[in-house]
């Protein structure tokens, strides 16, 4: 009521004792929530205003008053909640069914009749050109910039700035609907009408909803609610997420796009670029110390020759402290490549699949043990928790102070292992719901359509590349067994090892492989046969 305009005009004009007596057709017309109508009335009371319902008599003694409208006042809030609650249950039901349950519309997307969407033919493409860039891994901004400054979809066409969401739903609903509270009818304001201008916010949630939400099939819903925190059995609300099976992008898009918002949320960096192209974190195997990715660049004329390097930052930083030569990253990426990747690509999808979900189904098993040992732990506790209790409340109710504080200590013991044992159980389940998610990370990751060595020059192919070497690598160690000739060691973890946090060394000690002997002819300097790229000016 206090957010109603009609009302806060009310409250102002008894301020100014423009009236002395208020009729309300009834209590839960007035107020449907109890505080609310209380608070109205006190404050009415206090500027000499009489406040009466239809239907009461004027005259009636103050006791029966408050007692009748208490009720009515509490029946009314009552009502509210009651429909608040169907209303939920209602809504979860047929969320849990898939059925899109209301909300601004998609951007690319509009209703199909069935509860779920199909592609808008006006704004379908730019969705694809949006995800399309950010699967190049294109960032937030660069992207936004690009779509502020105009673009063309095909070849020929001029480029525009194609429309925001917001801009359309304005075409959609220009208005603003608003009831009226006396007659209940339907009033449309004018709407403001949107910039038009693409917000990073904007792209950045348009994106998420590839990674896990709409795009991908994914129905989110629940995850806010009004009111109550407990639904109508008592029971603490939970978001509901349900796999539709039906995305709306191609699936190749879709696994890319998953891929790069994946690397995002873990820290990597999202954008690309000729300086941030090196695949390896290696460690110096002479003197111990990390070896960067070094770009040069050289000018011919009108040409421009680019150079990538592996180079020791300690022979760097400290002159002297160590005699490992620069050696190509061509080189060095293509060897640890042809030894990380070999068992990954040789691997069938099924053989994957199958060992991953092998992983799962083992550490499900040991989480399920663990929570039904917990769970006979509780009910146990439970049990000597009441004892406790009963024995302290109505048994020993005439034991000295003495007693009584033992008694009272014991209880206190009794109820806080009670809760740690609830809450060593709740960490249980949460983390069988995070191995989830990060088996199916995991599989994004292995089945990446871009995870070929074979492309590992490519942009797209760079970052998909990263994060597999990311999962399955330990450690890499350049060493100069002969002078001329480098291997590199390779620490490899198993799958289940990434799936499982299974990496300490003591009890899993990664797999460890050799490279081939590899020579560089260009050694130590920046010109010979590494050179990256000629770039004509």
């Amino acid at each position: 009521a206090a957010r109603r305009e009609e009302f806060q005009k009310l409250l102002t004009a008894a301020r100014r004792r423009e009236f002395d007596r208020v009729r309300v057709e009834s209590v839960d017309r007035g107020h449907r929530n109890d505080m609310e109508r209380r608070q109205f009335e006190a404050e009415l009371q206090t500027f000499g205003i009489q406040v009466l319902y239809v239907g009461e008599p004027e005259k009636q003694a103050p006791q029966y008053r408050k007692l009748q409208r208490g009720i009515r006042g509490v029946l009314a809030e009552w009502e509210v909640d009651e429909t608040s609650q169907r209303t939920y249950k209602r809504h979860r039901f047929r969320a849990q069914q898939g059925k899109w349950r209301g909300g601004p519309i998609p951007y690319g997307l509009q209703p199909d009749r069935t509860g779920w969407f199909e592609p808008d033919p006006e704004t379908y493409p730019i969705l694809l050109w949006m995800l399309e860039r950010r699967a190049a891994s294109q960032g937030y901004h660069a992207i936004t910039k690009q779509l502020n400054q105009g673009i063309a979809l095909a070849e020929g066409q001029p480029r525009e700035v194609p429309p925001t969401p917001g801009l359309i739903m304005y075409r959609r609903k220009p208005y603003l609907e608003r009831q009226d509270p006396e007659t209940g009818e339907l009033i449309h304001e004018p709407r403001p009408m949107p910039s038009g201008t693409w917000t990073v916010s904007t792209i950045e949630k348009i994106c998420k909803r590839v990674f896990d939400g709409v795009y991908a099939g994914v129905l989110r819903w629940g995850e806010r609610y009004n009111k109550f925190e407990e639904d109508a059995d008592g029971n603490r609300k939970q978001a509901v997420r349900v796999e539709t099976g039906r995305p709306l992008i191609p699936e190749e898009l879709l696994r890319r796009v998953q891929a790069v918002e994946l690397a995002a949320h873990e820290g990597e960096a999202a954008t690309m670029s000729a300086f941030n192209s090196y695949l390896l974190t290696l460690r110096c195997g002479a003197c111990g110390g990390a070896m960067h990715g070094y770009t040069s660049t050289k000018y011919k004329g009108d040409k421009t020759y680019r150079y990538r390097k592996y180079r020791c930052a300690r022979r760097v930083n400290k002159p002297g402290a160590c005699r490992m030569p620069m050696l190509s990253a061509d080189e060095l990426e293509r060897l640890v490549l042809d030894v990380v990747m070999k068992d990954i690509i040789e691997r069938s999808h099924e053989a994957l699949v199958e060992e991953i979900n092998d992983a799962i189904a083992r550490k499900h098993t040991e989480l399920l043990s663990a929570i039904a040992v917990a769970e006979v732990r509780l009910r146990e506790l439970e049990e000597r928790r009441e004892a406790a209790l009963d024995a302290l409340t109505t048994q020993y109710k005439g034991v000295t102070e003495r007693t009584r504080a033992a008694l009272a200590e014991q209880a206190d013991r009794m109820v806080c292992a009670y809760d740690e044992v609830e809450e060593q159980i709740r960490k249980l389940r949460l983390g069988m719901a995070v191995m989830d998610e990060q088996a199916r990370s995991i599989m994004l990751i292995l089945t990446d359509p871009l995870l070929d060595p074979s492309r590992w020059q490519e942009p797209e192919a760079i970052q998909a590349l990263k994060r597999a070497l990311k999962l399955l690598v330990h450690d890499l160690i350049l060493r100069e067994k002969v002078p001329g000739e480098f291997h590199v060691e390779v620490q490899l973890y198993a799958i289940r090892q990434s799936l499982l946090h299974e990496s300490a060394w003591e009890s899993n000690p990664p797999t460890k492989l050799v490279t081939p002997p590899a020579g560089f002819e260009d050694q130590g300097s920046h010109r010979a046969t590494s050179a990256l790229a000629v770039i004509v000016a």
